[in-house]
C-alpha cells in the first residue's frame, strides 16, 4: 500500500520534473505528460480505493520518513488514507485532468504555456499532500506549494498590472494562514508533547485531562486553525480575495478557486475535528462565521457585473454552508456538498466565455429596461443600502487594507529614518555581539539576560519593517531582510539551551538563499538597471534565467520547503515557550512580512509592464 501512496506523490513530481525538460513550443509533448500523469493517479487511487473498501473501509495510516528527531518531537513525513481524503483525492483528480484537457486548446500558443502546465502539475502535488497527509507537518508541507502556485497562477499573465497586483494581495492572505498553521502546529507540540498523527487524534483531548480546564488553549489551538480554515476558503471577513484570484486563465481559475482550492478549510476542519468537537462554543464559532459568509456572498453574487465574480461569490456562500454543515457534525454531507459544488463551479466557468458571448447578442434582441427602484419607504431604503454596500462588496478589501496592511506600514514608515549605511552599521554591530554573547553567555548580565530574546525578535521586526516599506532599492529591502533573519537566529539561541545544530539547519536556506538573491540584483545592477521598488519593472522579458533563478532565492529565504529551513522554522518555535506571548507576537508578524517582502520584491523587479517599448505591453486597467 505504501508504494502506491508514494506513486500519488511520484507521479505529478515526475511530469513535473519532464515538463521543465521540454521546450515551449512541444506544447504536444507538454500535454501528454501532463496528462498521462493525472490518468495514471485515477487508476492508482482505484487500487486504493479497492483495497481500502477489502479492508472494511479502516483508515489506512502509513508512516514515511523521518526528516528530523528531536527530543520531545519528530518531524516525519505520513499519509493516511479514509473516506474523506478519497473523495477529495477523486474529484481533484478528476476535475484536473478535465482543466488539462481544456486547457490543451484554451492556452495553445501563450508565451507560458509550459509554465502554466508546471504550474498545474505542482499544484495538484501540493493538493495530493495535504489531502493524504497523516499528520500536521506533512499537511503544512502541501498547504504551502498551495500558496506559492496561487501566487503563479493568479498572476500568470505576468505583463500586466492587475494579475500581478492581485496575486500579492492573495499571497499576502495567504501567508496569515501559513503562519496560524505553524503556529497551531507550535502550540499542538507544546500541549499534546509529540506530533499529532490524524490517524490518533479520535479522542485526544481524553488522553490530556488539563486542557479541558484550560480556556486559553481549548479555544486557542482550534482557532489557529479555524483563522487558517478561514483565510484559505476566503470565509467573512476574509472574501474579498477570492473573486481577485480569478486574474488568472478561466481554466486555473474554475479548478483552484472555484472548486478545488478554495474547499481546503472545509476538510481542514474535518481533519482536525476531534480538538474542537468536544467545545460546544466553538460549533457556534464556525456555524457563525458560515452564516456570515452566506448572507454576505449571496448578496454580494446577484449585483456583480463580472461573472467570474459572481462565481467566486455564489461558491463562497456555498462553502459557507459547508462550515455549518460541519460545525452540526456532518462531514460526510459536507464532503458530499463539495463535490457537487466543485463539479458545478468547474462546468460554470468553463462555459462562462461562451454563455457570456450569448446573453450579450440576446441583449440586443430582448433588453428590458428594469423598473425604477423606489426610495420612499423604509423597506426601499433597506435594500438600497443593501444593493449599495453589495456593489461595494461589502469594503471587505479595503477593511483588509486599511487594518491588517495599513497598520504594518505606518509602523515601518515610523522607523525608516535611518539611512542604510548606519542601520546595517548599527544591527551588524549588535548582531556580532549578540553572537559572542550566544556561545559565551555567562557574559551576559543577570539582569538582561531573561529578555535578551526579545530584543533580539525586536531588533528582526524593525528591520523587517524598514524592508517592508523601503522603496529605494531592492538591494536594501533584500540586506535588511537577510539581517532580520540573523537576528531571529539570535532570539532563539538566547531562549533556551539547545543542540546549535538546529540554529544552523535554520540558517543554512536562509544565508544560501540570501547570497544568491544578492548575487542576482548586483548582476542586474551592473547591468544597467533599475532596481526601485516604486514600480513593476517586467525584468523576466530579458532576463528570464535571472528571474527563475531569484524566485527559488526568495522561497528559500521565506521557509518554503525547498531548504532545510522549512524544518528550521517548526524546529526553532518548539523552543519558545507558551508564556512568552511578546516574543511570540514579535514572531508572528516577522514571519508573515518576510515572506511578503520577498514576493513584493520579486514582483517588483520581474513582472508587469517592462518599461522598453520594444516589448508587447498591456494597459494598466488590464
Amino acid at each position: 500500500m505504501s508504494y502506491l501512496l508514494y506513486a500519488l506523490l511520484l507521479s505529478p513530481l515526475f511530469a513535473l520534473v519532464v515538463g521543465f525538460g521540454l521546450s515551449n513550443e512541444n506544447e504536444k509533448g507538454i500535454f501528454y505528460v501532463s496528462f498521462l500523469s493525472a490518468i495514471v493517479n485515477y487508476g492508482v487511487l482505484l487500487i486504493v480505493s479497492f483495497l481500502w473498501f477489502k479492508g472494511g473501509f479502516e483508515p489506512i495510516f502509513i508512516q514515511g520518513p523521518v526528516l528530523f528527531h528531536t527530543g520531545h518531537a519528530d518531524f516525519a513525513i505520513s499519509f493516511l488514507i479514509d473516506g474523506y481524503s478519497l473523495s477529495y483525492l477523486f474529484t481533484a483528480t478528476f476535475l484536473t485532468a478535465i482543466i488539462i484537457v481544456f486547457s490543451k486548446n484554451y492556452i495553445h500558443r501563450e508565451k507560458g504555456y509550459k509554465r502554466f502546465f508546471n504550474n498545474i502539475k505542482f499544484f495538484y502535488l501540493g493538493l495530493v499532500l495535504v489531502l493524504m497527509s497523516g499528520n500536521l507537518e506533512t499537511l503544512f508541507l502541501g498547504w504551502e506549494i498551495l500558496g506559492v502556485t496561487s501566487f503563479f497562477l493568479i498572476g500568470f499573465y505576468r505583463d500586466r498590472y492587475l494579475p500581478v497586483k492581485n496575486a500579492l494581495k492573495v499571497v499576502s492572505l495567504y501567508r496569515v494562514a501559513d503562519i496560524s498553521i505553524l503556529l497551531g502546529i507550535w502550540l499542538s507540540h507544546h500541549y499534546f508533547g509529540y506530533s499529532i498523527n490524524f490517524n490518533d487524534i479520535e479522542g485526544i483531548y481524553s488522553e490530556h485531562h488539563h486542557l479541558l480546564s484550560d480556556d486559553i488553549y481549548f479555544y486557542l489551538i482550534p482557532g489557529l486553525f479555524l483563522l487558517a480554515a478561514m483565510v484559505k476558503s476566503a470565509q467573512f471577513p476574509f472574501s474579498s480575495w477570492l473573486p481577485r484570484a480569478m486574474e488568472g486563465p478561466t481554466t486555473s481559475s474554475s479548478i483552484f478557486y472555484g472548486s478545488l482550492s478554495a474547499h481546503i478549510g472545509v476538510f481542514l476542519l474535518i481533519r482536525i475535528a476531534p480538538l474542537w468537537e468536544g467545545n460546544y462554543w466553538f460549533h457556534f464559532i464556525i456555524g457563525g462565521v458560515g452564516l456570515m459568509t452566506v448572507i454576505v456572498s449571496s448578496s454580494i453574487a446577484k449585483v456583480q457585473s463580472s461573472i467570474k465574480t459572481q462565481i467566486a461569490y455564489s461558491s463562497l456562500a456555498q462553502i459557507g454552508l459547508m462550515f455549518i454543515e460541519v460545525s452540526f457534525g456532518l462531514y460526510g454531507l459536507a464532503i458530499l456538498h463539495f463535490v457537487g459544488n466543485a463539479m458545478l463551479r468547474t462546468h460554470q466557468l468553463l462555459i462562462s466565455p461562451s454563455i457570456l458571448s450569448y446573453k450579450i447578442h440576446d441583449q440586443f434582441f430582448n433588453f428590458k429596461k428594469p423598473q425604477k427602484q423606489g426610495y420612499k419607504t423604509f423597506y426601499e431604503k433597506l435594500k438600497l443600502t443593501v444593493y449599495v454596500l453589495s456593489i461595494k462588496e461589502f469594503n471587505l478589501d479595503t477593511f483588509m487594507y486599511n487594518y491588517l496592511w495599513n497598520p504594518l506600514k505606518k509602523m515601518g514608515k515610523l522607523i525608516d529614518r535611518l539611512s542604510f549605511r548606519t542601520t546595517m552599521t548599527t544591527f551588524g554591530t549588535v548582531f556580532l555581539i549578540g553572537l559572542y554573547g550566544v556561545y559565551f553567555k555567562d557574559l551576559v548580565p543577570d539582569l538582561i539576560k531573561h529578555y535578551v530574546s526579545e530584543m533580539f525578535a525586536l531588533f528582526s521586526l524593525i528591520l523587517i519593517l524598514k524592508a517592508f516599506v523601503n522603496r529605494e532599492s531592492a538591494i536594501i529591502a533584500w540586506s535588511y531582510l537577510i539581517i532580520s533573519q540573523l537576528l531571529l537566529s539570535l532570539c532563539f539561541g538566547y531562549n533556551e539551551v539547545f543542540d546549535f545544530s538546529q540554529v544552523h539547519i535554520f540558517l543554512s536556506g536562509i544565508l544560501v538563499s540570501g547570497i544568491v538573491g544578492l548575487l542576482i540584483l548586483n548582476n542586474l545592477k551592473n547591468k544597467g538597471q533599475t532596481l526601485d521598488l516604486n514600480d513593476f519593472h517586467g525584468l523576466v522579458h530579458d532576463y528570464p534565467k535571472h528571474a527563475f533563478i531569484f524566485v527559488i532565492a526568495c522561497l528559500g529565504i521565506s521557509g518554503f520547503p525547498i531548504t532545510p529551513t522549512f524544518i528550521g522554522e517548526d524546529l526553532m518555535l518548539g523552543h519558545v515557550h507558551e508564556n512568552q506571548f511578546i516574543l511570540l507576537a514579535f514572531l508572528t508578524v516577522n514571519l508573515i512580512l518576510d515572506g511578503l517582502v520577498v514576493y513584493r520584491i520579486y514582483a517588483r523587479l520581474f513582472l508587469g509592464l517592462h518599461k522598453s517599448d520594444l516589448h508587447d505591453f498591456a494597459y494598466r486597467s488590464s
